[in-house]
């Protein structure tokens, strides 16, 4: 069976390929996960100019992806101890990424925040990573940016059509349960 990169570098049409659902899935996934050391490096680059951890860079994904945060819930979320949160927490709050304020409803909740100077810390990677793609991006003819655009299309339409599966199949199980 003829590889379809080979395939396609060759300037042949994708259709015209005998090549099973499994083995396009399988080379997909090898080229969309594919990356390089030297990829990695330029990631871990950009994470460590703002002088981060993995760990802090974690709880920055926490915040962005729920809000602010109680403590327990934080220390939850990256699997350590309520003591070893606080120490992270800490030393985020000393370079001016994070700060904790207690709850408006419960004083004795304490909140974490991201700071502007963290949410800033997504903003210059996607900025990063978006002038990195543009290179990439400048390598590739037309006809291959507009089959790559096709293609993201339609694996976003499908992240979103799961994911309304998922909170749907959620949404069920609760009112199951609720019911009985």
């Amino acid at each position: 069976m003829q590889n379809i990169s080979d395939t396609l570098s060759t300037g042949a049409e994708a259709e015209t390929v005998a090549a099973d659902r499994q083995s396009l899935q399988r080379e997909l996934l090898d080229e969309m996960t594919g990356w390089s050391p030297r990829d990695f490096g330029g990631a871990f680059k950009a994470w460590h100019r703002h002088a981060l951890s993995l760990v802090h860079l974690n709880v920055l994904t926490a915040l962005e992806a729920e809000g602010p945060l109680p403590m327990k819930r934080l220390a939850e979320a990256l699997d350590v101890s309520d003591a070893s949160a606080t120490g992270i927490v800490d030393r985020m709050e000393k370079r001016g990424i994070v700060e904790r304020r207690h709850g408006t409803e419960d004083r004795r909740t304490v909140l974490v925040y991201a700071t502007q100077a963290g949410g800033q810390v997504f903003q210059d990677m996607a900025a990063h990573r978006r002038s990195s793609l543009s290179r990439v991006l400048e390598e590739l003819t037309e006809e291959q940016m507009a089959a790559l655009l096709v293609g993201m299309r339609a694996i976003h339409a499908a992240r979103r059509r799961l994911f309304a599966d998922e909170d749907s199949a959620v949404a069920d199980r609760g009112a199951a349960s609720s019911s009985g």
